[in-house]
C-alpha cells in the first residue's frame, strides 16, 4: 500500500494518534510511514498473522503446537507473535516515554465473565514486552479487572465496548485504579478505550434487517459516529484521562468526522485504503471535524426506529449489570471467538 496521505496528514497536524489494526508485517510496518504510532491484535487477527506468514513463524508454530494445549497453547502463540511486532514499536514507545508505540494483545473471549481468569491472563499478556497493553473486555467482570491492572502498573486497552455507559464505567475504573497505582508508587500506566463502533453498527444492521426497519446504511454510520463524538465530549466535561480508541470503522467519513479529536483510532488496511481513495476523490478533506455536530435527524431516526441504539448511545442507557447481555457485546464476543480464539485452539 503506498503512503496514506491523509493518515499521515491526520497523524502530524492534529491531536488525532491512529494504529494499525493487523498483525501482518507488511501491514503495520507500512503504517508506521503513515504515521501509525501503535498496533492492535485481537484473536481473529492473530490467528491471520500466524498462519499467513509461515517463514516467519512456521517452526515456532510447530513447537507450540507439540509442546501445549488449551488455552496455555493460545497464550504461547501470542507469545510468538506480540514481542515480534513490539520490537518494531519499542524505539516510539522510549520516545514517547510510554505515551505511544503499544501493541494490544486479548484475553480469551469466552472468559468475559471471569474476572479471576481474565486477570491471570492479563499478568501473563503484560509480561510479553514492556510496550504490550491487555486487551479486556468492557463487561462487568472486565471493567473490575481493568481498575485491577492499572493498580499493578499494567497498561490496558478495555474492548468490545459498544456504548457511550461501557466507555464511562471504563474511564471511572481507571481513574480508581491509577490512584491506586499511585498510592503504592507504582507508575501510572497507559490506557486506551476502545469503541468498536462498527461493531455496534453491524448489531443495529441486523435488527433494522430483521424487523424491516427504515434505517439506512448511512443512517446507522451517522449514529454510531455521534455515539463516539457524544462519549468524547463526555470525557472532556469530566476530566477523564483515559483516551478513548475509535475502532472498526466501517467507512472513510467515520475517520474524517472524528479528525482532531484527542484520540487513539485503530484502522483496519481495508478502512486505510478507503479512507486514501476517498481522500483522492476529495470526499474527505484534510480539516478538523471534531467539533462538527453529527446530523441529529439521522440520530433520531435511528433512535424511533431502534430503541436498543438508546441503550448504546445514552449515558444512562445501560447499568453495568447490563453490559454482558447487550446484544452488540454478546455478537462481538462472539465473532472474536468463533473467528479467532477457536480457530487458534485447532492450529
Amino acid at each position: 500500500m503506498s503512503e496514506n496521505v491523509y493518515l499521515k496528514w491526520m497523524a502530524e497536524n492534529t491531536d488525532t494518534r491512529w494504529c494499525n489494526d493487523s498483525a501482518l508485517r507488511n501491514d503495520y510496518m507500512g503504517a508506521m510511514k503513515a504515521g501509525a504510532v501503535g498496533c492492535t491484535t485481537n484473536p481473529p487477527l492473530s490467528f491471520e498473522a500466524l498462519t499467513t506468514n509461515t517463514d516467519r513463524f512456521g517452526a515456532k508454530v510447530e513447537e507450540v503446537r507439540a509442546k501445549f494445549s488449551g488455552r496455555e497453547k493460545v497464550l504461547e502463540y501470542f507469545r510468538i507473535l506480540v514481542p515480534d511486532i513490539a520490537k518494531e514499536f519499542y524505539p516510539l514507545y522510549e520516545k514517547t516515554e510510554g505515551k505511544t508505540g503499544y501493541v494490544r494483545s486479548q484475553v480469551e473471549p469466552r472468559l468475559s465473565g471471569d474476572a479471576d481468569a481474565m486477570l491471570t491472563m492479563g499478568k501473563t499478556i503484560s509480561t510479553f514486552a514492556k510496550n504490550v497493553m491487555v486487551k479486556i473486555p468492557g463487561t462487568k467482570a472486565g471493567v473490575f479487572v481493568l481498575e485491577e491492572l492499572a493498580a499493578l502498573g499494567i497498561p490496558t486497552t478495555p474492548t468490545v465496548c459498544v456504548s457511550v455507559p461501557q466507555l464511562i464505567a471504563t474511564a471511572q475504573a481507571y481513574e480508581r485504579g491509577c490512584a491506586r497505582a499511585k498510592k503504592a508508587g507504582l507508575p501510572v500506566p497507559a490506557s486506551t478505550t476502545a469503541f468498536v463502533m462498527g461493531r455496534l453498527q453491524d448489531y443495529l444492521a441486523k435488527l433494522n434487517a430483521e424487523r424491516g426497519a427504515p434505517v439506512t446504511t448511512q443512517d446507522l454510520e451517522t449514529a454510531v459516529l455521534a455515539a463516539v463524538k457524544r462519549a468524547y465530549n463526555i470525557f472532556k466535561k469530566e476530566g477523564y484521562s483515559q483516551t478513548i480508541m475509535p475502532a472498526a470503522f466501517r467507512c472513510a467519513r467515520q475517520v474524517s468526522e472524528l479528525a482532531g479529536g484527542v484520540f487513539e483510532m485503530t484502522i483496519h488496511p481495508k478502512v486505510q485504503k478507503l479512507v486514501s481513495d476517498a481522500y483522492e476523490k476529495g470526499e474527505i478533506q484534510m480539516e478538523k471535524r471534531i467539533t462538527a455536530d453529527a446530523d441529529e435527524a439521522a440520530v433520531q431516526r435511528v433512535l424511533a426506529a431502534l430503541p436498543e441504539f438508546g441503550k448504546a448511545y445514552n449515558p444512562d442507557g445501560m447499568s453495568i449489570d447490563e453490559f454482558d447481555s447487550y446484544g452488540g457485546v454478546v455478537m462481538t464476543l462472539d465473532g472474536f471467538d468463533k473467528t479467532g480464539w477457536q480457530k487458534l485452539l485447532a492450529l
